[in-house]
C-alpha cells in the first residue's frame, strides 16, 4: 500500500532519471538554435547562463567560501541548465513559452535531486515524511513528562528541542547557539535512578542540529539499540557548532565567536543542568560529520578532559575556511603559531615528541567514505598520529563518498562502541 515510500532517490535508476531530465531540458532549450528567428537569442541565453553559473561558482568557491569542502561541479552544471531554461522563456512565444516554463520548474527540481544524490539526506521518497517512531516535544513538555511517551500504545523515545545557547549566567562562551535536539530513551523515565552516558553530535557545514535525526538516522539507530537493551541507550544530543546554517567559525575561539569554549565547557554544563545523565564526562562521546568530525577532534586535542571518546566522520586534515592562509589570517590575525597552538595535527605531534600522557585513555573512531579521497588521506594520517600520541583509535572506510550514505552507516557501526564506552552493556 505504501510501496511508493520505498522508491529510491539515490540508486542507479534515480541517477538515470536525473541524467535524462537534464538532457531533455538542455535539448529542448537548444532547439531554438535551429530556428533562424530565435537562433541568436538562444545562443545569447546559453552564453549568459554559462557566465552566470561561472560567476556563482567563482563567488561561492573562491570569494565567499562558506563551506570548507568544494561543491561538486555537477551541482553547478544542473543549476546552469535550469538557468538556461529560465532565460530561454524570455525569447519564446506561444506554447513553446509555456513548455519552457514547465521545463524550468522541472530543471530546478532536478537540481535539488542532484544535490540529494550527492549528499543523500533523503534516500527514499518516504524519507521526506518518515513514519513516526518518536514523540517530538519542547523542553517544557519534557520537563512535564512523568512517564515514557507512547505512540500507538507502545513506548517510544522522545525527541526534545532544547534551548542550548551559551548565554546563561554560568556560560563562558556567550555563543548564541541554535536549539539542540536530544534523543531520550524510555529508560530515562522507567528507571529514574539511571544516569545515562551522552553522545554529543555535531552537524556539518552547511547544516543544522536536527539533520542528525532527519538525515543521519540517529534516532532510529539509538532506537534499535534500546529495543534490545530494556529501553536503555545513551542520550544522543545534536548541538550547534556553527551558529548558522552556512556559518564556518572553524570550531575555534576567535574574536568573533568562542565556539571551542562553548562545545568543551558550556555544552557539558548545560546538558548536566537540563538532563539526568552520568556526570562523569569520561563516559561521554563527542562526534560529528565533515566539519563536525574535524571539530570533534579539535575538542579532544585541545580539551581532553571534556569528553572521553570521539567520532570523526569524514573530517578535514585541519580546521579550515577553504585555504590554510585564509584561515590563519581571518581567525588568528595572521599568526601561524596561534593556529598551530590549536591545530590537532600539531598538538598530536607535540605529544609524540614530548612523550606526554595528555591523551592517555582517550579513544576514537575515524571513518570516511571509500571514494572520499581527501577524507581518507586526512583521517588515515590523523589516526596514525593519534595512536602514536597515546590515544586508542581506529580508521575504517565504508561504501560511499562525502554524504549521509556514509554518515548513517558510520554512526550505526559505532553506536555499540559508544554505549560500551559509556559503561552500558552491549
Amino acid at each position: 500500500m505504501n510501496e511508493w515510500r520505498t522508491i529510491s532517490l539515490i540508486d542507479s535508476t534515480a541517477l538515470a532519471v536525473i541524467i535524462c531530465i537534464a538532457a531533455l531540458t538542455l535539448i529542448v532549450a537548444l532547439l531554438g538554435v535551429f530556428s533562424a528567428h530565435s537562433r541568436k537569442r538562444t545562443l545569447w541565453s546559453l552564453l549568459l547562463s554559462i557566465v552566470f553559473t561561472g560567476g556563482v561558482w567563482l563567488f561561492i568557491e573562491k570569494l565567499w567560501k562558506p563551506f570548507p569542502d568544494a561543491n561538486p561541479w555537477t551541482i553547478y552544471a544542473a543549476g546552469g541548465i535550469a538557468v538556461f531554461s529560465l532565460l530561454s522563456i524570455f525569447f519564446r512565444q506561444g506554447r513553446t513559452k509555456v513548455v519552457m516554463l514547465v521545463l524550468t520548474v522541472i530543471a530546478l527540481l532536478n537540481t535539488a535531486l542532484v544535490v540529494n544524490m550527492i549528499y543523500q539526506p533523503y534516500p527514499t521518497v518516504g524519507s521526506f515524511n518518515a513514519a513516526p517512531t518518536t514523540v517530538p516535544m519542547t523542553y517544557a513538555d519534557f520537563q512535564a513528562q512523568k512517564t515514557a511517551p507512547t505512540l500507538d500504545n507502545r513506548e517510544v523515545r522522545a525527541l526534545v528541542q532544547v534551548p542550548m545557547a551559551g548565554t546563561t549566567d554560568n556560560s563562558v562562551s556567550d555563543f548564541n547557539a541554535r536549539d539542540a535536539y536530544a534523543y531520550i530513551p524510555p529508560a530515562y523515565w522507567n528507571n529514574p535512578n539511571s544516569q545515562l552516558p551522552v553522545l554529543v553530535l555535531l552537524p556539518g557545514n552547511p547544516g543544522q542540529p536536527d539533520q542528525w535525526f532527519s538525515s543521519g538516522n540517529a534516532g532510529q539507530i539509538a532506537d534499535d539499540f534500546q529495543a534490545t537493551h530494556d529501553g536503555i541507550s545513551p542520550i544522543v544530543i545534536s548541538v550547534d557548532g556553527t551558529g548558522s546554517f552556512s556559518g564556518n567559525p572553524a570550531c575555534v575561539d576567535s574574536d568573533a565567536q568562542l565556539v571551542m569554549s562553548y562545545l568543551s565547557q558550556d555544552v557539558p554544563m548545560l546538558i548536566k543542568e537540563k538532563f539526568r545523565v552520568n556526570p562523569d564526562q569520561r563516559a561521554w562521546t563527542i562526534g560529528g560529520l565533515s566539519y563536525g568530525g574535524t571539530c570533534a577532534l579539535q575538542i579532544m586535542t585541545n580539551h581532553p578532559e571534556s569528553y572521553g571518546s570521539f567520532l570523526n566522520f569524514s573530517g578535514q586534515e585541519e580546521p579550515t575556511l577553504g585555504k590554510h592562509q585564509d584561515t590563519v589570517n581571518q581567525l588568528f590575525g595572521g599568526d601561524e603559531e596561534a593556529f598551530k597552538a590549536v591545530n590537532p595535527e600539531d598538538l598530536l605531534n607535540q605529544a609524540i615528541d614530548s612523550k606526554a600522557t595528555t591523551f592517555s585513555g582517550i579513544a576514537g573512531k575515524f571513518i570516511a567514505g571509500g571514494s572520499d579521497k581527501n577524507a581518507v588521506r586526512a583521517l588515515t594520517h590523523l589516526n596514525d598520529l593519534s595512536n602514536q600520541a597515546g590515544m586508542s583509535t581506529t580508521f575504517d572506510t565504508v561504501t560511499g563518498g562525502h554524504s549521509f550514505q556514509v554518515w548513517r552507516v558510520a554512526l550505526a557501526n559505532t553506536f555499540d562502541w559508544v554505549a560500551q564506552r559509556g559503561g552500558l552493556p552491549v
